[in-house]
């Protein structure tokens, strides 16, 4: 079936599958373009700015068949800000068509559009970006109570997830750890992941940062821990 918006938004994709990104799965990972955070340390800078026109449905369905030939059976959507693209349900569901389980990556900002998008995915990884009472400075996002709506939704309607923070020294304290661990108390799983310095990143100084020491790192999750199921530091 070809959907009735004139083009997909997936902007891009990775060439080859990975093993890393959908937990179980060899997947192939499609970005989406466009993001309402402005997170410093994003590495994906070159696709928060506007939407941009993404793949031809014809060219979708090729790349879907290199993945499947290459042994995926997953398929994971990242950005950018997957929930703000358009016709990204009917994205989901011509995916669907060629049997892949689907991951889809989020900042939780829309929930309303992720509600609607829970019952067609397999996954969801929501990044926690800091405590609530940060997100404002941090990322310049203020309605932190969509934050919160997302959370619940996913905690209570996702088939399996995760929510995962990028720590940065400086920001991440011992008290922002309590805080991200409130805020998502008795959820399945948690992972803490080191912030990595590139020379692209939005934030100049940020790029001047050091790598996260691993012991900041898994201090970090093991303060989440207290909090939920499952708290891991992830290659730290």
């Amino acid at each position: 079936m070809i959907p009735a918006a004139p083009c997909s938004p997936i902007y891009g994709c990775r060439k080859q599958t990975t093993m890393v990104d959908f937990p179980g799965r060899i997947a192939g990972v499609m970005f989406t373009t466009g993001c309402n955070f402005r997170c410093g340390f994003c590495h994906n800078a070159t696709l928060l700015q506007k939407q941009r026109p993404g793949y031809s449905w014809e060219d979708l369905r090729r790349i879907c068949q290199r993945f499947r030939d290459q042994w995926a059976t997953g398929i994971v959507i990242t950005g950018g800000e997957p929930t703000l693209a358009p016709a990204i349900d009917e994205t989901l569901a011509f995916l669907r068509e060629f049997g892949f389980a689907l991951k889809l990556d989020t900042n939780g900002s829309q929930p309303e559009v992720l509600e609607k998008l829970l019952p067609l995915v397999d996954y969801v990884a929501m990044d926690i970006k800091c405590g609530l009472g940060t997100y404002g400075d941090f990322v310049c996002f203020s309605l932190t109570e969509r934050i919160e709506t997302s959370i619940r939704l996913i905690m209570e309607r996702a088939a399996d997830y995760e929510f995962r923070t990028t720590v940065v020294e400086g920001v991440h304290t011992p008290e922002e750890a309590h805080m991200v661990g409130e805020l998502i108390r008795g959820a399945k799983r948690h992972y803490s992941q080191p912030f990595v310095p590139r020379d692209d990143l939005p934030d100049p100084e940020l790029a001047k940062k050091p790598r996260t020491n691993p012991d900041v790192v898994r201090d970090f999750a093991q303060i989440v821990g207290q909090y939920v199921q499952t708290a891991e530091a992830r290659n730290a």
